[in-house]
């Protein structure tokens, strides 16, 4: 297994002009096949790289047959340029070589993909869209495996061939095609890409026999990412920052990306907004940024970035998701839901926006939409918990607890230590009666440090719940001790009042008067507890009084804020005593 602290600079020491030059040749080979996507990345790289003197322009190398073809592949090429797939594949018919072949292959898949989205103009229901295939990927296999049979593929052969497996929901098949195009092609971002998709674990993802290139760092960064498996990620992206490429938009982006799922929020932040200043109108990756402005409840620079992108491209996938954040904070749910849907149209595969809309649903309360959004969020990237989480939550909201509890153990699954999902399973099985399990997911929460510090309070009042005033006197108290010094204060002051009423009527009945006081006291600044402090204050001073006229004021605390969680020693108690 390749570890992220051990990675070497290049493949054999290349140097800066050498890795430029493999650059520009890999976006020469992909513009030429019409692989725009790899094509970009590889030259936005490219430009990245500071070298001195002039790079020297790579040589294409062609099949045999290309030469003979080049005025035919030139006219298919044309036509795909200008999307008439179908008009592409037919001038392209006739091509023997393997450039040739594959163009007219990906013009029928391409076909086939604009049908599909076409249709699903129509479709009545997730029924009709369920159903809806590109119906070119059976007959691209079939001509796919007798080519490869008779005249072995390209690596562009394979990589197309594990792109139909994929498609058609055989992951091992497509692992083991764009393995052997990694092989044939590494410089073929495109495989690399789809092969990360494709890895399920960090185990598989290290297990996989790909070659020892330099552009392997690459793939398991992206790979890493894609398993949320955001240090590894960012260990990887740090070192190829190093060693040349930290001028690069698109490794500053996934830096970006990697902080703030390390909830790295100011980093983040700093990174995107680094990142729109060299390259002002880059939009990929702005749908990310606009996720984390919204966790900011940064309106003002939300919007901002909303009227930016607006004016650079308004129907692409990621200006729709960022008019979905600005519209989802500013509360108008109806309008972030039309944005969120339009960005999901315009590429089927953004999971991250068919969870902003499943959220938005929820919001809403429509349930039925929002499982249907969390669902095909799944579809795109099953690696991502929040897509279980957000079914999860919406079972909960139906009242179906034992699909709930199922939905939050496959996103526990996937992020084991992340706050609000243990927190989630607590609540699943106190709904249940499954206390112990209970304490033990809501425990964890809290080691796993609950910011907001929700999870303290169910603990706490499933203690009291079952009797266990003391453990639950310990957690009320921390609670009111991180007021001050956390968000808590800010985000549950409807919490804090019951926790002090708890937290006096402990003390009084413990005979710790002054405690009781000073909790009764706090009490009475909240409306919804005024009165219930008031009668335990007079209740406490009546009886430290008492105490005091008997020489027996003196007490000691009961509990300290920074005690660790355990059972409260015992304490000689007072007879309990009736309220005035």
């Amino acid at each position: 297994m390749t570890d992220p602290a051990s990675m070497q600079q290049t493949e054999a020491g290349l140097s800066l002009a050498e890795l430029k030059e493999s650059l520009l040749l890999s976006y020469l080979q992909s513009s030429e096949r019409g692989l725009v996507y790899s094509a970009n990345w590889a030259v936005e790289l490219a430009n990245s790289i500071e070298v001195d003197g002039e790079t020297r322009l790579p040589q294409v190398p062609h099949s045999q047959a290309f030469a003979g073809e080049f005025a035919m592949f030139s006219m298919g090429k044309s036509l795909f340029d200008l999307r008439e797939y179908r008009r592409a594949a037919h001038w392209l018919k006739n091509c023997k070589s393997d450039e040739g072949f594959f163009l007219r292959c990906y013009s029928l898949y391409l076909a086939g993909e604009k049908d599909r989205e076409d249709n699903m103009v129509d479709a009545l229901g997730p029924e009709d869209l369920a159903s809806m295939h590109n119906a070119e990927l059976v007959p691209l296999r079939k001509e796919l495996i007798i080519r490869a049979e008779s005249n072995p593929l390209d690596g562009f052969g394979y990589y197309l061939l594990g792109v139909v497996y994929k498609e058609m929901k055989l992951p091992e098949e497509a692992r083991k095609n764009l393995i052997k195009s990694v092989h044939l092609t590494p410089l073929l971002w495109a495989s690399w890409y789809e092969l990360a998709k494709l890895c399920e674990t960090r185990d598989m993802l290290y297990s996989l026999e790909v070659p020892n290139h330099w552009l392997r760092d690459f793939f398991y960064a992206k790979a890493s990412l894609t398993l949320l498996l955001s240090n590894d990620a960012l260990s990887y992206y740090t070192n190829l920052s190093t060693v040349g490429f930290s001028q690069s938009p698109y490794i500053n982006a996934q830096l970006a990306h990697a902080n703030y799922n390390l909830e790295n929020i100011a980093e983040a932040s700093f990174m995107f907004d680094g990142l729109r200043k060299v390259d002002p109108y880059r939009l990929d990756d702005l749908d990310t940024y606009s996720n984390l402005l919204f966790v900011m409840e940064n309106q003002p620079e939300l919007s901002k970035l909303a009227q930016d992108v607006i004016k650079i491209d308004k129907y692409r996938s990621e200006t729709c998701s960022v008019l979905g954040n600005f519209y989802g904070l500013r509360g108008d749910h109806d309008l972030a839901i039309v944005y969120f849907r339009r960005a999901v149209r315009l590429n089927k595969n953004d999971h991250l926006a068919w969870i902003l809309l499943g959220h938005e649903y929820i919001e809403k309360a429509n349930c039925n939409m929002a499982i249907e959004a969390y669902s095909r969020a799944l579809e795109a990237n099953k690696h991502d918990f929040r897509g279980y989480y957000g079914l999860g939550h919406t079972y909960e909201v139906l009242n179906m607890s034992y699909f709930a509890l199922y939905y939050y153990k496959q996103a526990q699954r996937l992020s084991p230590s992340d706050p609000r999902v243990l927190e989630a399973l607590g609540t699943c099985y106190i709904e249940l009666n499954k206390n112990s399990e209970a304490k033990k997911c809501l425990m964890r929460a809290i080691a796993n440090k609950d910011k907001i510090g929700t999870a303290i309070i169910k603990l706490a009042k499933l203690h009291a719940q079952l009797d266990e005033d003391e453990e639950a006197a310990k957690l009320y108290t921390r609670f009111v001790a991180t007021v001050v010094t956390s968000e808590a204060g800010n985000q549950l002051p409807e919490e804090e009042g019951p926790a002090h009423v708890f937290l006096a009527k402990f003390h009084l009945k413990h005979g710790s008067y002054k405690e009781a006081e000073a909790h009764a006291q706090k009490c009475t600044e909240y409306e919804s507890t005024r009165e219930e402090g008031k009668s335990v204050l007079q209740e406490a001073i009546k009886w430290r009084r008492l105490l005091e006229s008997a020489g027996q004021g003196k007490e000691m605390s009961l509990l300290h804020p920074d005690e660790e969680l355990s059972p409260i020693a015992s304490h000689t108690k007072l007879p309990e005593t009736s309220s005035n």
